[in-house]
Formats: structure tokens, C-alpha cells, sequence
């Protein structure tokens, strides 16, 4: 599976911020391992050691059953990264960088840094995963068939279930519901045809979520009806493709509407900024208590904005020290020059700046560093749902 665009952050703080074990980097690709592989993985492996390799190849010895559920869902590990690694290489060979990826037992998710320009690039994004899942399944199946003629039939075993794994994923990614594979390809295949991106996210966004419900209910199902507890396999993929059917499609509303938007189109204009030299207890007392912002831009006598001024960062500076410490100092400190944008910076890129932790508000500087306004996540979401609305209208 292919996911929505990333964000653009650089790698010490994505690895602070994103959820799930950081594996490391090739061709510029950061790998995550999300923390419900392990889970998933702990479930694999014991149907695996407990039900279908004892059933068959009966009289072996219960170490033996463990180590052939652990090779599989290792080696499925590494057919998941490879399936995925198809997607990023085809992408980045259509000139879009893929930032990272994120691994799950029952798929991953290959971040793109921005949609693809056309639905041609498109197409072959999303073809490249099961094409190299395919290439899998052959491979797996002639090392089933060679080996156990020479009596490695616990690895025959094993390889075998790896191919119809393998060929399950491919048919289970054929699925026409974003974000799976098949998905993708239908909405390829309609954006080529009417041109309209928006319209094609939101036709597969739909079938997707539909999708992802019947599983979450056959996996509801099957635990009570059954008692079988691998329905909460069916359960966490069906949450994990709901949410990101409605996030891409959310991401492509939001994409189309700050198409072109720049910062200053959407800012707040005249904030209230805090004077460079004002002692941080003044700071305090007036801003902060009086009003109901947790940071303000802090500002030279001539306009010049030295950076934003968060609340956090006052708990950096124990309390007798306020009266003697100047906003402008713990700006310097604290590193609120990072907090600002330029005002000709696009729009949709800072909401994704916007969203990341300890930056919901940033200055808006012009060409000289003067503050010119303030621009806040609220803004951008203002802005998307009465764009969103006043299109809807029309």
C-alpha cells in the first residue's frame, strides 16, 4: 500500500514523533516498524507453530513447530518490505521522493512526499507492489517444490505457505478501495478518464471504507461466533484501512483546495506581539493570563520578528528569574526563530508543518523579516471548510 504525502521534517524529529520502532535508512528511505507488527506477529506465529504446520507435518517436535512459525512470519516480513520498496523505487523513479516507510505485519505504508503529477505515474506506483508480490509467490513455490523432494520438508512447508501468503496479499490488495493497491489502480484509471482527482479519491475512499467495515464486523463475528481470536487480525486491519481511506481522502480535499493559496492568503493579520525587551513576568501578566494564546510573536521596536514565544518555553526559566530574562532572550534560547514562514509560502505545505507537535501557530514574515501576521492550524482548517463549502454550493 501507497499512503498520503509525508511530511517534509527532518530525521531527528520525525524519529521523536512518529509512532513505531525506527529500523533505518536506504536510498533515502527511513523504515518504521509500527508497533502492531508485533501483535499481528505474535498471532501469526502461534496459529502457525499450533494449528497448521503441526496438521501438516504431524510427530515433530514443538521447538520444531516454533522455529518454522518464526521463519514465516520473518520471511513474510521481508516479502511486506520488499512489496513496498516496489512501490517507493517506481516512485522515485517518477521523480516523487518517498520519505519513509512504515511496516505492519499485514502490509506498509510507503509515504510519498506529494501526489503524483499525473495518473499515469499514478498507475505505475501502484502496480509495482504486486507486481514484486507476484515475482514472490513464483520464487516461493519453486523453493516449496525443489526442496521437498530432498527431504527439507519443514522448509517446503514453510516456503509453501509463504507463496499462498504471498498470492493472498496480491489478491487481497486487488481490492478496488483506497488505500489498497486495487484501490489506487481504480482511481488511476478514473482520474485518466474524467481528469478529476477529487472525485476518484472519493469514489475508492467510499469503497475502502466499505470495505474496511465488513472486516471489522466479520472479525467481530468470527470471535463470537467462533471463538476464533485471529479475527482480531481482521479487526485492526479493517481500522487501519478506515482511517486511512478517510485521511486520504481528507488529504486530497485539502491538497485541491490550497492549490495555488499562499500564506499570507490565509493568515491573521495585526496579532498582538510581545515587545523584544519585556521582562518575561510582564510577558506573563500580560499576555499570557489575559489572553488565550500559548504563543505570541516576539517584536524589535522597527517590526523585525524575532521568533515565536511559546508557553512551554517559559518552563524552561525558573520563576525568580522572569523579572530579569527579556522575551527576546528566551526566543534565542529556546529556538522560537524556527517558529515563523515566509509569506509567499505555499499553504498546504504548512499545514503540514502546522499539524506536527509544538507548532499550531507560526509568524508570517515578509521579505525583510517584518511580522505581517500570524497563521494558526484553525486558519487553514477555516479556510478548507468554507472553500470546501462554497464549492459544494456551486
Amino acid at each position: 500500500m501507497t499512503a498520503d504525502p509525508a511530511t517534509d521534517r527532518n530525521e531527528p524529529t520525525e524519529q521523536r514523533t512518529r509512532s513505531g520502532v525506527y529500523l533505518g535508512c536506504w536510498r533515502g528511505i527511513r523504515f518504521y516498524l509500527d508497533y502492531s507488527w508485533f501483535i499481528i506477529a505474535a498471532l501469526v506465529v502461534y496459529s502457525l507453530s499450533t494449528f497448521l504446520f503441526p496438521h501438516l507435518l504431524p510427530e515433530r517436535s514443538h521447538g520444531v513447530y516454533i522455529a518454522m512459525g518464526i521463519a514465516g512470519a520473518l520471511l513474510f516480513f521481508l516479502s511486506i518490505i520488499l512489496h513496498e520498496l516496489g512501490h517507493s523505487v517506481v516512485s522515485q523513479r517518477c521523480g516523487i521522493p518517498v520519505p519513509s516507510i512504515t511496516l505492519l505485519f499485514i502490509g506498509g505504508v510507503a509515504e510519498l512526499s506529494r501526489e503524483p503529477d499525473d495518473p499515469r505515474s499514478e498507475l505505475k506506483i501502484a502496480v509495482a507492489g504486486p507486481a514484486v508480490s507476484l515475482v514472490l509467490v513464483g520464487l516461493f513455490a519453486l523453493l516449496a517444490v525443489g526442496l521437498k523432494p530432498l527431504g527439507f520438508t519443514p522448509a517446503a512447508l514453510v516456503f509453501g505457505w509463504l507463496a499462498q501468503v504471498n498470492l493472498a496479499l496480491v489478491i487481497f490488495n486487488a481490492i478496488p478501495g483506497y488505500p489498497l493497491d486495487g484501490g489506487r489502480v481504480l482511481r488511476a484509471l478514473l482520474w485518466m478518464r474524467n481528469g478529476k482527482l477529487r472525485e476518484a479519491t472519493y469514489i475508492t475512499s467510499r469503497i475502502g471504507i466499505g470495505f474496511s467495515m465488513l472486516l471489522i464486523f466479520g472479525g467481530i463475528f468470527f470471535i463470537f461466533a467462533f471463538g476464533a481470536w485471529n479475527g482480531l487480525i481482521f479487526i485492526f486491519i479493517g481500522i487501519f484501512l478506515r482511517n486511512a481511506a478517510e485521511g486520504g481522502y481528507t488529504h486530497t480535499v485539502t491538497r485541491e483546495v490550497l492549490a495555488g493559496v499562499s500564506v499570507a492568503e490565509v493568515m491573521t493579520r495585526a496579532p498582538l506581539c510581545i515587545p523584544a525587551q519585556l521582562p518575561l513576568n510582564l510577558a506573563v501578566d500580560d499576555f499570557f493570563l489575559t489572553n488565550h494564546h500559548v504563543a505570541y510573536p516576539v517584536v524589535e521596536e522597527e517590526g523585525r520578528c524575532l521568533g515565536l514565544l511559546r508557553l512551554e518555553h517559559l518552563q524552561t526559566i525558573p520563576r525568580e528569574r522572569w523579572p530579569y530574562t527579556s522575551a527576546a532572550e528566551l526566543v534565542a534560547s529556546a529556538g522560537g526563530a524556527a517558529l515563523t514562514i515566509g509569506s509567499d509560502a505555499c499553504a498546504a505545505d504548512t499545514l503540514r508543518t502546522l499539524l506536527t507537535p509544538g507548532q499550531g501557530r507560526l509568524g508570517v514574515l515578509d521579505a525583510e523579516g517584518k511580522l505581517v501576521g500570524i497563521l494558526t492550524r484553525h486558519d487553514l482548517l477555516h479556510y478548507i471548510r468554507i472553500q470546501s463549502e462554497l464549492n459544494a454550493g456551486s
